[in-house]
């Protein structure tokens, strides 16, 4: 098995079920070395909501929309309660790890360039 153990990076792994969460359902996984359970990683670990709903306010706010604008935008179509701190923090926090912010970090570093 190609996955290895986050603990102690033994690649002596064996599949140990599935965890069910309200937002997904995961891989779980068990460490024959060290005896310890972990679910697969992904980036979104120990997160409330869905990660597709997250990367899209992400993308969103990034695109710009206002904070106040992304939040009304999850909770008219999607039905998400959220605060704008949280997409704030969301966007601090995944900004570096999706492609998008990159672009756009680019774009911006232009503009100031320009003026």
């Amino acid at each position: 098995m190609s996955q290895k153990c986050i603990y102690c990076k033994s690649k002596n792994v064996v599949k140990n079920g599935t965890r069910k969460r309200k937002v997904r359902t995961k891989k779980s996984f068990l460490c024959r070395s060290c005896d310890r359970q972990f679910v697969e990683p992904d980036g979104f670990e120990r997160m409330r909501h869905d990660p597709k709903v997250i990367s899209r306010a992400v993308h969103q706010h990034i695109d710009g929309f206002s904070l106040f604008k992304t939040q009304y935008h999850l909770w008219q179509h999607d039905g998400i309660k959220v605060t704008r701190r949280t997409i704030s923090q969301w966007t601090k926090k995944y900004s570096l790890f999706l492609k998008s912010t990159a672009s756009f970090s680019k774009t911006k570093a232009e503009r100031k360039a320009t003026l």
